[in-house]
């Protein structure tokens, strides 16, 4: 697996692929040498009013706007009898069919992946053969005496390994890393399929300004932004209504909220380094009808413009309720197709800044289970 994978899912899962590799990476990817987890509830964080944040606690200072947005998007995302819960999923697994774009060329592959929420995070990460078996796995788990360990095996094809290798020493630090990445991911893939989880620092209603005269559709100008987000130049459209829209006129159908929350990570900003705790802003461009998230823009940082390097931009169309025909306590809703892009454009000129034409990668779920029976021994050679 490569960052692609990595990336794509935490930014996609409205959240949650990669090019099956023979070896485990060889080039360093500028990823955190080790996780260190997001800030526990006990933590405080201080919200809008005044008061600690919770999960799912909306401040009592936010305008009815925004909370009745809120309430719609919590409430679009629940089943059983329909209240939101405050607890994120503790274990899940999901498996895709995917379309990575890279600068080598388009690959397509399938992937599955695993995640207990239990300790420092263990991850099992598996990429799929065209019969859909294993072709390879990383893991991240805890031995017998509780030590976090990290394995890889090889099952089929060119660099066919006999059995699991132990990921150790300074030889295979970048795939640690690697397998780290995907641990902080799933962190944010089990809250943003489970909005009411995150602790509420602010939430407020973002309102979309009306397009200027000769200005490009694919700017998105919001009140209080003097920047704009430049949207990408795709043909890739999205559903709604029952009709394709182009993503410039699905945006301007949508509302828009703001969450402010300290409940998310970005594992690109390294450099070798553990990220610094901070707020992210996710802005949701919801389906009014529906209160599903159609594009969910996410920033660093709590104040200033929108689209800074490291903004992010997903687009989620073909939402499920699944499994299909399953009782309501078993069921989430996920989106069966999404699309994920980045920021592009550096240098001293802010203006520059946009969205990539072309998403990193498109995700197309096959089958998954947001309340998965999973145990430490998994994650484990065995």
């Amino acid at each position: 697996m490569d960052r692609v994978f990595s990336l794509a899912l935490a930014l996609a899962l409205a959240i949650p692929a990669p090019a099956a590799t023979t070896r485990p990476q060889e080039t360093p990817p500028q990823l955190p040498p080790g996780l260190e987890r997001a800030a526990a509830p006990s933590s405080i964080d201080v919200a809008s009013d005044g008061e600690p944040a919770a999960p799912g606690r909306i401040p009592e200072d936010t305008a009815p706007g925004a909370r009745a947005l809120w309430t719609q998007l919590a409430g679009s995302l629940s089943v059983d009898d329909g209240t939101p819960a405050a607890d994120a999923p503790r274990a899940f697994e999901l498996e895709f069919d995917v379309r990575s774009r890279q600068a080598s060329g388009t690959q397509n592959f399938s992937a599955r992946f695993h995640y207990l929420d239990e300790g420092p995070g263990l991850v099992r990460g598996v990429v799929l053969d065209d019969q859909r078996a294993e072709r390879s796995t990383q893991m991240r788990g805890l031995d017998e005496r509780g030590k976090l360990q990290y394995w890889y095996r090889k099952v089929s094809g060119e660099g066919q390994t006999d059995g699991w290798e132990s990921l150790r020493g300074r030889d295979s630090k970048e795939s640690r890393a690697e397998i780290d990445s995907w641990a902080a991911i799933s962190f944010d893939i089990a809250r943003l399929t489970r909005p009411s989880s995150f602790r509420i620092l602010s939430l407020r209603e973002r309102v979309l300004l009306p397009a200027e005269d000769g200005a490009s559709p694919l700017t998105l100008r919001f009140e209080g932004d003097p920047r704009g987000v430049v949207l990408p130049g795709t043909d890739i459209e999205g559903v709604r209504d029952g009709r394709k829209q182009p993503i410039s006129a699905l945006c301007s159908g949508l509302k828009w909220l703001e969450l402010q929350t300290p409940d998310f990570r970005d594992f690109r900003e390294l450099n070798g380094r553990r990220p610094k705790a901070r707020p992210f802003r996710l802005v949701f461009g919801l389906d009014p009808a529906s209160g599903r998230p159609q594009i969910v823009l996410v920033s660093p940082g709590s104040e200033g413009p929108l689209q800074v390097p490291g903004a992010v931009l997903v687009q989620s169309t073909e939402w499920l309720l699944h499994p299909e025909g399953a009782a309501a306590r078993d069921q989430s809703w996920l989106p069966g197709r999404f699309f994920a892009y980045e920021t592009v454009g550096t240098g001293p000129n802010p203006e520059a800044l946009r969205f990539s034409d072309v998403p990193r990668a498109d995700l197309y779920f096959v089958d998954g289970n947001m309340s998965a029976d999973l145990d430490p021994a998994f994650f484990r050679p065995r």
